[in-house]
């Protein structure tokens, strides 16, 4: 029962945002080119400032610079994460302006079924070898995982593949077994590796995500971070996105604006902080944010 449930939410999304329906559990967003390019410019100033190297406009040119700052890991979490800092608060804050502007623009036929915006999107580079030292770590993207194990079951993944190499380095999506599917697995857990059992009940699809697409894929989708052996660094947004009543877990509920879609560097700033020669802020759970304890809104005077 609650698998046809799931079906039908994301059918809803279909008819009311005009969504592309790449599976009974996913759907997508086209962009247009103009679009798509002017946040791909956002993304690599945020990403150069982070890695502290020259803007590159070239996007081959410029993945090459990504890779050659692989051991710069000042503002890099194990899984790939660029960390928000004050030293490039403002290269953030244009990231999630043209971010909101695209969900914005998604939601406007049916504004009310968003129930709450995320504004801590993750701008992530999977290297083409793991860093070393996300090597076995029990909430490894490495592993199949549901986000519903760190933030609640009811959400969807929103996975936005950006530069590099997406062909070989990408999501490899799994199903559930629609006989076999329960609630338990979208349990929450705070290791990856501890709910690896549920695989047992899924089996995988042929899916690959395209650059230029947003998508959104219900928890119960099952996902991984998969590189061919010959693959090359990609840098990809993902991020999560709740319709109707449903909400994430409670230690997540900091990052989502429960009064519509900010503006952005117009009434909203966001302070990341930290600085780069802080010590690494502490997560406030196992199941929170990595800017959890530390990141501010500001909401500007009218």
């Amino acid at each position: 029962m609650s698998l046809d449930y799931r079906i039908k939410r994301v059918d809803t999304m279909v008819r009311s945002w005009g969504l592309d329906r790449d599976h009974d559990l996913i759907a997508s967003l086209p962009l247009n080119k103009n679009t798509f390019d002017e946040f791909k410019v956002k993304i690599k100033l945020y990403v150069s400032k982070a890695l502290n190297f020259e803007y590159e406009n070239n996007d081959d040119l410029f993945m090459k610079k990504v890779n050659e700052a692989r051991s710069n890991r000042k503002n890099v979490t194990p899984n790939g994460a660029v960390v928000p800092k004050r030293e490039f608060q403002l290269e953030y804050n244009m990231v999630l302006r043209d971010w909101a502007k695209i969900i914005k623009g998604m939601v406007k036929r049916d504004e009310k079924l968003l129930s709450i915006f995320r504004f801590t999107p993750n701008v992530r580079i999977k290297y083409a070898k793991e860093l070393e030292d996300n090597v076995g770590r029990a909430l490894s993207t490495s592993y199949a995982h549901s986000d519903a194990w760190v933030e609640g079951p009811w959400g969807y993944n929103c996975y936005f593949p950006l530069l590099g190499d997406s062909d070989k380095n990408n999501l490899l999506f799994y199903e559930p077994n629609k006989d076999e599917f329960d609630e338990k697995m979208m349990a929450a857990s705070p290791s990856y590796e501890d709910m690896q059992w549920v695989l047992k009940h899924y089996k995988k699809i042929n899916f690959k995500p395209q650059k230029g697409k947003v998508y959104f894929s219900d928890y119960c989708m099952i996902h991984e971070t998969h590189r061919a052996n010959d693959c090359d660094t990609r840098i990809s947004i993902d991020t999560g996105l709740y319709i109707g009543e449903h909400k994430p877990h409670a230690d997540r509920m900091a990052e989502y604006s429960k009064s519509g879609i900010p503006d952005f560097g117009i009434s909203t700033l966001i302070d990341p902080g930290q600085y780069e020669d802080d010590k690494p802020a502490e997560k406030k759970s196992v199941y929170s944010h990595y800017t959890s304890k530390v990141l501010k809104t500001i909401k500007l005077e009218k």
